[in-house]
């Protein structure tokens, strides 16, 4: 049985990023947030070689075009703890833009998408803005509106919309993940253990989120 007819057939059907989205909008702020000191932590991590997993080529050894976006990155092989993040976090890691780097506008996720109509697997990006937040420091743009964020929180992003951005700022750093739900990743979970982990982290970072026991109406004692 394929993902969809597996959930389609279910009588309550599985969180997904598109119901995620829809629901609480295309970016969201958590309650989950990085320590002050991530920066220099990152400055270890990316000077200590058994800990990268990959690494982006140095500027002078990128491709040439615009969409490449002279900038340095590094993703760990290991989620970072004080972080923040769910044990099952992916690409792990930072970007550091200089004055001039920039972001090339561009959607993600649509890789995933088969020319059958078919979708392998299920997952979102989570960024989190180091420093530097300031729209004259860093411009972000998002589905064709400018966006400000907090320091150091993790946002979700719906990455499938148009987004790009320009650093006018040296040693501007931005952290980013993917959190799987009904997907396996690189994780080495199975498609239903990152469901359930992934969406009872979000259940437990979303603001105002209700729980389930959550009482409606006049017999609501939370306001």
């Amino acid at each position: 049985m394929d993902m969809f007819t597996d959930i389609q057939s279910k009588e309550v059907p599985y969180m997904t990023t598109t119901w995620l989205f829809q629901s609480a909008g295309d970016i969201i702020e958590l309650d989950a947030w990085v320590p002050e000191n991530v920066i220099d932590q990152c400055i270890e991590f990316n000077s200590r070689p058994e800990l990268i997993k990959r690494q982006r080529p140095t500027k002078d050894n990128q491709l040439k075009g615009p969409e490449n976006g002279p900038k340095g990155g590094w993703e760990y092989n290991f989620v970072p703890e004080g972080w923040g993040l769910p044990e099952n976090a992916t690409e792990v890691g930072c970007m550091l833009y200089d004055s001039g780097d920039y972001l090339f506008p561009h959607r993600d996720k649509w890789k995933s998408v088969k020319p059958t109509g078919e979708i392998l697997g299920d997952s979102l990006r989570l960024i989190c803005w180091a420093n530097n937040c300031n729209q004259n420091e860093f411009t972000f743009i998002h589905d064709g509106k400018l966006v400000k964020f907090e320091p150091r929180r993790w946002y979700a992003v719906n990455t499938r919309k148009i987004h790009s951005g320009f650093c006018f700022k040296d040693g501007t750093v931005h952290l980013a993940c993917g959190i799987h739900l009904y997907s396996r990743g690189e994780t080495g979970n199975s498609q239903k253990e990152n469901l359930a982990i992934s969406t009872q982290w979000l259940l437990d970072v979303l603001p105002f989120a209700q729980p389930p026991q959550d009482i409606k109406g006049i017999n609501c004692q939370r306001n």
